[in-house]
């Protein structure tokens, strides 16, 4: 999603109006409408600010010292699918998974409270992926069962929408991102194992757009910038690669030359910094991140996950992981687990 950190309240006209007249690709589809969406011309957009100042963060190098131990997710729950998480506000997580029998759970950290799983149905067929896209504004995108095309739900402020269908032939979970206010955009893995996307420009969805590539994981996308996108993907060599556009254009596929057990996860905890996540040939959950000019790790952060990790930053120097978890003695699934950064 589009952090806490980047939306400065100096500069949110001139993003909105920016983004008014941009477009990846020809238009292929439509959408319900910005009010159907709870969208008005005066777009929710986050800032940060302190006592009526604007501020630039410092953004910390992520060291070990600064992660908390891994823990429970609490809340009975028989998790089928990898998690997927997202945020639109300050120490705010919002948690979906599959739950058994396929429907979509939803539960929300909050004020240093869990709010408890909630139930939204759905018949999913493929993990959830989620990103906000505004204050109080989310999106959240599944595979259903019997259909191989891209699902999509919404949620305004107030109630979640019906599903949408948005067409596709998908053979992997989607991947949601937002890179500004209104915006939120879908890539997944076609029957042909190449990236596609889907977006909405603020008044219509887009899709599908081809990005080439030979995938053999979903793929995960963040935005450590105004229209900015990065993605990753695992290829047929189980190696990790990024494709990123830039602003103006895609750059081509580029092997960061590392391998994972498991598809990626990647968040943007401030301008120009991503951390990249995966599972390891040990099960563990590893990161690296990109600090500006080169990348920084790997790091072993243990937590004998049992599925793709799935994390989000809220802010500044702010990381929360979360992943299917395994008894050691058992095999057995035991829930979703945590594991949070602060820098």
């Amino acid at each position: 999603m589009t952090q806490v950190y980047r939306f400065v309240s100096v500069l949110a006209v001139v993003i909105i109006i920016w983004f008014a007249s941009a477009s990846f690709g020809p238009v292929r589809a439509s959408a319900p409408s910005n009010e159907e969406l709870g969208l008005t011309s005066s777009a929710h957009v986050l800032t940060t600010q302190v006592a009526g100042v604007e501020n630039e963060p410092v953004l910390a190098p992520v060291t070990q010292a600064g992660w908390g131990a891994w823990e429970a997710v609490p809340g009975a729950v028989l998790a089928t699918s990898a998690p997927a998480v997202t945020t639109w506000s300050r120490d705010r997580l919002e948690v979906f998974v599959r739950g058994d029998g396929g429907a979509l759970l939803w539960q929300t950290f909050a004020g240093g409270r869990w709010s408890g799983w909630r139930n939204l149905g759905g018949g999913l067929a493929s993990a959830p992926s989620c990103a906000a896209w505004g204050q109080n504004r989310m999106s959240c995108f599944a595979l259903r069962q019997g259909s191989s095309a891209v699902w999509h739900i919404w949620w305004n402020g107030e109630r979640w929408s019906e599903w949408q269908n948005l067409g596709g032939i998908a053979t992997s979970a989607p991947a949601a991102v937002s890179w500004g206010a209104q915006r939120v955009g879908v890539f997944v893995r076609g029957s042909d194992n190449k990236m596609y996307q889907a977006y909405y420009d603020g008044q219509r969805w887009i899709s599908w757009i081809n990005h080439e590539g030979t995938l053999t994981s979903a793929p995960a996308c963040a935005s450590p910038g105004d229209n900015q996108v990065q993605c990753f993907v695992r290829g047929s060599n189980n190696k990790l690669y990024r494709r990123v556009w830039n602003g103006s254009q895609w750059t081509i596929w580029e092997d960061l030359g590392v391998s994972g057990t498991s598809a990626p996860s990647v968040a943007s905890w401030g301008p120009s910094r991503v951390s990249l996540f995966v599972r390891g040939d040990n099960g563990n959950l590893l990161h690296r991140y990109w600090d500006g000019s080169r990348w920084i790790g790997w790091e072993d952060l243990g937590g004998n996950i049992a599925s793709s990790p799935a994390c989000v930053s809220w802010g500044a120097n702010s990381l929360d992981c979360f992943a299917q978890t395994v008894d050691p003695v058992f095999n057995t699934d035991q829930g979703l687990i945590r594991r949070f950064w602060r820098g």
